[in-house]
């Protein structure tokens, strides 16, 4: 199979415009066509893989895999791979996302806060003369510094144990050393859980009031690009506040 990958930045459609990962395969193939089986895997585990059976992909003919496409939101470390006839990974036909991570600082834009420098890490964007409210243009209402983003999968317990060897004497942990560690570990990450859980919800309650007040002046109807904005803006906060309500109540119940 000659297959040939690549990973692209795009502006995702499905979610609001915002900065995403695309992956392009195309079928290196001058004149015959190739059919195959493939799978998207995450790196962390927490998704099932995503499966493709008997796709076909014509001589120099392209497919593209992200979340606009087939609905995977590519992270960090997720890999791209063709199968074999076993349904297994081979060593070549895949890809593996690895995106250069700025260095603390290095963001010549945000000099690592990590914030949207137009609207300082809110996802608003004000106007100053109509006072309208609406969904930053820049990081479409994620708040995050687009220069620096790189997509990671939030991992709910990445605390891990090294095992014990029996046999050698090496790499033994104390059990309660351990078991300390990782309650720590967890209630550290239940705090930022619900501190963020906090600003989230009072995002929503912010984005609600002013909704509403578009509506009493009539803003959804003179108005109705900036009106959708500010919709498209709650339903960002909305669907970010139940992701981490997910993840919390998750990780409470490890």
């Amino acid at each position: 199979m000659s297959f040939k990958g690549q990973f692209n930045w795009i502006q995702s459609m499905r979610q609001g415009g915002r900065k995403a990962i695309s992956f392009t395969l195309t079928c290196t193939n001058l004149f015959k066509s190739e059919t195959f089986d493939a799978a998207i895997i995450d790196s962390t585990g927490q998704q099932q893989p995503m499966l493709f059976s008997q796709l076909s992909l014509g001589a120099k003919k392209s497919f593209r895999f992200d979340m606009d496409t087939v609905g995977w939101d590519w992270c960090q470390g997720d890999t791209f791979a063709v199968l074999d006839k076993n349904g297994q990974m081979g060593k070549d036909n895949k890809w593996t996302l690895n995106i250069h991570v700025p260095a603390p600082g290095e963001c010549r834009d945000c000099h690592g806060t990590h914030k949207c420098k137009l609207c300082n890490g809110t996802g608003i964007a004000t106007n100053n003369y109509t006072h309208e409210i609406s969904s930053c243009e820049v990081c479409h209402g994620t708040g995050i510094c687009q220069t620096c983003y790189v997509p990671f999968r939030n991992v709910a317990n990445s605390t891990s144990t090294f095992q014990s060897n029996t046999n050698t004497g090496y790499g033994y942990n104390s059990p309660s050393v351990d078991s300390s560690n990782q309650e720590a570990a967890k209630q550290r990450k239940i705090a930022a859980l619900r501190q963020r859980i906090q600003e989230l919800q009072a995002k929503v309650e912010r984005a609600d009031w002013d909704e509403r007040m578009m509506k009493l002046r009539g803003t959804d109807i003179s108005s109705r690009r900036v009106y959708m904005s500010q919709v498209n803006l709650k339903y960002q906060y909305e669907s970010q506040l139940t992701e981490l309500q997910y993840k919390l109540q998750q990780l409470e119940n490890l």
